[in-house]
């Protein structure tokens, strides 16, 4: 039988929900309820519910940001919100956290609420047969991967009988009709995969993303895939002319890009290499190959590409990251995510100019991560270190690191709070600035995110402010300026380029207009040796 909570701070409302679900006939048992954010949390580890009814306006932690927070405890869990409003931000995050319904108090009815739950448990039930399904075939599969791992291993040792081994091969499926050998992989996304999933599912997913591989691979056995043990999935493809074009690989790798976004919703992408070789110099063949992994780690991302030329690296960074270190401590000092954002932003546009050795960049990001997790008294997921390793890109070692600082800031910052808090529609702006905060972001971008009409947004958003969103949008960036540049030797140019303002004189003049002073009124100044303003 599936376990059911429900969430409300309106007491009559919980009962009513309650006493409705009596009469409904489901195989639902409720096991817990509750009627506040910090209750909610606790009660959701201590049950782990299958199904959550929620209540999107709660005080503290509305029901959005508590969604959020199982998700990433129990991803399966399935959501139907209760709302007294009907309003674009709440439907659009509804949509997002993948609900199976969103449902108006004033007009919720025996019928309408199973035919919620009933959407709900059978999309639960689908999740748990495929995850079963998958498991089933991951044993039954297992000894044949572990198999053809040995396989390789024989080809790349160069002491074992080359006769012998492809014989082995043979028996496990693996027919090479032709001498030469053209090689490639397919890499998981590690960011798209955990906005989807937990660290621990990867193993499930990878097994998934190895079957879409041998499914397309059956209709032509000279590509053979191999899962590695790590995230990727190995890539050997058997040709007769050494100068033979790429097609017959990128296209391989075009569709099963494209089929895994469709069935896992993850993003794979595919590399293959330039060079050719004689499948008795396998392992001359593979070590160049592995050496040319991380040689696209700043060219363009694109779902398939040929392994670049190595070009350079830098091999150490020309400065310390001070600055984006501050900035990680504002994000916990200020209760302000949009730090996080910019200090990772604006190392990553740093490395990437240095072109800096990927193995360092990596380095750089688990350092941020661990100050972080320091500074806020959280625990960094060691999966997250392991995936950060496997990364093939650096906006992907950006993105899987601004997850993890996120989650910290929001173990740290997140609880109820006693203030009133600010209307959550406009906590959908905001969040959409933290996000974008060295970026000028106008109207349209917003109407856009929301899915809005631009003239319609403008004119919602000032009734529902009292501002326009461009004073809105300045004010918030003038706020953040000032905690800037009240920390000792900031720049009002440097301030100026991190928030996404080209010219400093133009950001001068916004700075007074809403802060009523220049920028540098602002500035703390240095102290001399005895400790006095200079």
């Amino acid at each position: 039988m599936m376990t059911l909570m429900l969430i409300d701070d309106d007491v009559p409302m919980l009962e009513y929900v309650e006493f409705l679900l009596g009469s409904l006939g489901l195989e639902l048992q409720l096991a817990a309820s509750a009627c506040s954010s910090e209750e909610a949390l606790e009660q959701f580890h201590t049950v782990l519910p299958d199904l959550v009814i929620i209540d999107i306006g709660l005080p503290g932690m509305d029901g959005l940001e508590l969604a959020d927070a199982f998700r990433i405890t129990k991803p399966e869990v399935r959501l139907i919100f209760l709302t007294c409003y009907e309003d674009f931000h709440y439907s659009k995050r509804a949509i997002q956290l993948e609900a199976d319904d969103y449902l108006i108090k004033d007009e919720l009815s025996p019928e309408q609420l199973k035919t919620s739950l009933g959407k709900a448990m059978g999309r639960f039930r689908s999740r748990q047969e495929l995850l079963e399904r998958y498991s089933l075939r991951q044993a039954i599969e297992r000894n044949k991967e572990v198999l053809k791992q040995n396989f390789l291993k024989q080809l790349l040792s160069g002491t074992a009988d080359r006769e012998d081994t492809l014989q082995f091969g043979e028996r496990l499926g693996i027919s090479w009709k032709h001498p030469f050998l053209r090689l490639g992989f397919l890499h998981m996304d590690a960011a798209s995969v955990t906005e989807r999933y937990r660290y621990k599912d990867f193993p499930l997913i990878h097994f998934a993303v190895n079957n879409i591989a041998l499914e397309l691979s059956a209709g032509d056995s000279s590509i053979t895939p191999v899962m590695s043990r790590d995230a990727d999935i190995f890539l050997l493809w058997n040709v007769a002319d050494p100068a033979c074009p790429a097609d017959g690989i990128t296209r391989y790798m075009d569709s099963l890009v494209s089929k895994v976004e469709q069935y896992l919703k993850v993003t794979v992408r595919g590399f293959y290499s330039a060079a050719t070789g004689s499948i008795r110099r396998f392992e001359t063949l593979h070590l160049a190959f592995t050496e040319s992994r991380d040689y696209n780690f700043y060219n363009a991302v694109t779902p398939v590409a040929l392994l670049g030329e190595h070009t350079g690296f830098g091999q150490t960074a020309e400065w310390r990251g001070d600055k984006e270190r501050g900035m990680l401590s504002l994000a916990l000092e200020d209760h302000n995510a949009a730090w996080i954002d910019l200090a990772v932003n604006q190392w990553t546009h740093h490395v990437s100019e240095q072109r800096l050795l990927p193995r360092l960049v990596r380095e750089l990001y688990a350092n941020f991560v661990r100050q972080m997790a320091f500074e806020s008294g959280g625990l960094a997921e060691e999966d997250y270190f392991i995936q950060l390793e496997q990364t093939v890109h650096v906006t992907e070692a950006a993105r899987l690191t601004k997850r993890e600082l996120r989650n910290l800031w929001r173990q740290h910052t997140l609880a109820p709070a006693a203030a009133e808090q600010k209307d959550i529609r406009l906590q959908a702006v905001d969040s959409f600035l933290e996000e974008h905060a060295d970026k000028m972001v106008t109207s349209l971008d917003m109407a856009e995110h929301l899915h809005l009409n631009p003239s319609y947004f403008s004119r919602y958003f000032k009734k529902l402010s009292g501002v326009n969103f461009t004073d809105y949008v300045n004010q918030y960036k003038m706020n953040m300026a000032i905690t800037m540049l009240s920390r000792p030797h900031e720049t009002v140019e440097n301030v100026a380029y991190l928030l996404g303002f080209s010219d400093r004189a133009y950001f001068s003049k916004v700075f007074k207009k809403y802060s009523g002073k220049n920028p540098s009124e602002f500035k703390v100044q240095p102290l001399d040796a005895e400790g006095t303003d200079k």
